[in-house]
């Protein structure tokens, strides 16, 4: 007997790359800050690994309906990218509001908080004029 060997299809291997990448980035994410900072590490692969992905698949002619989830994983991918580094442009205000929350054991200490800190708006203003 002879054993056949499994072709994959092009684009395949950089396709399951990028899938478990973006899965380690997204638990890496859930951690507090600053911590979840590990997050872009993966999550810059999984966008490697996507465009990898895109032009194996263009080069191959595969369907476009491949191409197009391939192109919806990159941009779940870059979605997930931008929600972890966003806190980051604003780690002051940030880190002092989730300080606040930690120390909040009542109802009426989390809303002091917000009180203090005000609407998120108010903090990029604030972020803004610092």
């Amino acid at each position: 007997m002879t054993e056949q060997k499994r072709v994959l299809p092009p684009g395949a291997l950089n396709s399951r790359r990028a899938a478990f990448y973006l899965l380690l980035g997204f638990l890496a994410s859930l951690m507090p800050m600053p911590f979840n900072a590990v997050a872009l590490v993966p999550l810059a692969f999984s966008v490697w690994e996507s465009v990898r992905c895109l032009k194996a698949l263009g080069d191959a002619g595969a369907p476009r309906s491949m191409r197009a989830w391939s192109g919806i994983g990159l941009a779940l991918t870059v979605m997930l990218l931008v929600v972890v580094a966003i806190p980051y442009a604003f780690y002051g205000s940030t880190r002092d509001y989730q300080d606040c929350l930690a120390g909040a054991n009542t109802h009426v200490a989390e809303q002091a908080c917000q009180t203090q800190f005000g609407e998120s708006s108010d903090l990029l203003q604030r972020f803004l004029e610092d």
